[in-house]
């Protein structure tokens, strides 16, 4: 009967252990799901170069009402031959909230151009290094969101040059504030 019971109580302990193992599990799978951004997306370009007339749309849809940091981010090589490089952002929002913006009315419509450092002064990439490509985000400024409002935004890049070698990817990101 001693054995018995000894078999019993590390039955129980066992199946405590192993509860308390599911409950940790479960914590924190929910926390790692928690993002603080409402939108973090990439888009590749063209191997050859990024072409001027390659407009890059970020169909954002309906977002949680509050203010957001817009940033741009991207990823270039160091066959990039500037020491900058430029963006032309048109951020439009929605009022209706409908994911079919081209029938919603605008609410309102922000234009940016931005200048974004690729290489220091030592002539550089001076993103977070990666394998192949340096990774690089710019805050473009804050963007107000109403509820049912939906979002689209455009980025193409605003160099003089036609085709831009040596940018991957571009990206969008909004940051509940």
């Amino acid at each position: 009967t001693e054995g018995s019971a000894a078999i019993i109580k590390f039955a129980e302990m066992k199946r405590h252990v192993v509860f308390i193992l599911v409950l940790c599990s479960v914590v924190m799978a929910l926390v790692a799901c928690q993002s603080r951004f409402a939108y973090d997306h990439y888009r590749s370009v063209s191997i050859e170069g990024w072409n001027r007339t390659d407009t890059l749309d970020f169909i954002v849809g309906r977002i949680p009402s509050g203010n957001y940091d817009m940033s741009v981010g991207f990823r270039a090589t160091s066959e990039y031959p500037y020491k900058e490089l430029g963006f032309d952002i048109t951020c439009s929002v929605y009022a209706t909230g409908r994911n079919k913006p081209d029938r919603a009315p605008k609410a309102k419509t922000i234009h940016k151009r931005v200048k974004c450092s690729v290489f220091n002064d030592n002539g550089q990439l001076a993103g977070r290094g990666g394998i192949s490509t340096d990774d690089f985000i710019y805050s473009v400024g804050d963007l107000s969101v109403s509820s049912g409002d939906s979002v689209v935004v455009c980025i193409a890049h605003g160099m003089n040059q036609d085709i831009m070698p040596g940018i991957t990817q571009v990206g969008l990101q909004l940051e509940k504030k």
